[in-house]
């Protein structure tokens, strides 16, 4: 029978994805990488990741906007080289 669990060029490709991404986190500020985290890895709101950092809340708003916008751009060039 057919297993359901992922095969080695799968287990491959997820490994190559998991590296992409942590090191496009590591280009962000430490500012936007905290508020990444708070906001995706502990499901905070943006006002929750404000208080949380005792920060305003248009600053949160803008570390994660330009956080993701930055991810974005780094995993696309990531996946460009290695096509």
């Amino acid at each position: 029978l057919p297993s359901d669990e992922p095969g080695p060029l799968d287990l491959l490709a997820q490994a190559s994805e998991a590296r992409a991404l942590k090191d496009c986190l590591q280009t962000l500020s430490g500012d936007q990488q905290h508020a990444l985290a708070l906001a995706y890895y502990e499901g905070l709101t943006h006002a929750e990741v404000a208080e949380q950092l005792a920060q305003p809340l248009g600053t949160v708003k803008s570390w994660v906007r330009r956080g993701l916008q930055g991810l974005k751009n780094c995993l696309e060039r990531a996946s460009l080289a290695l096509s």
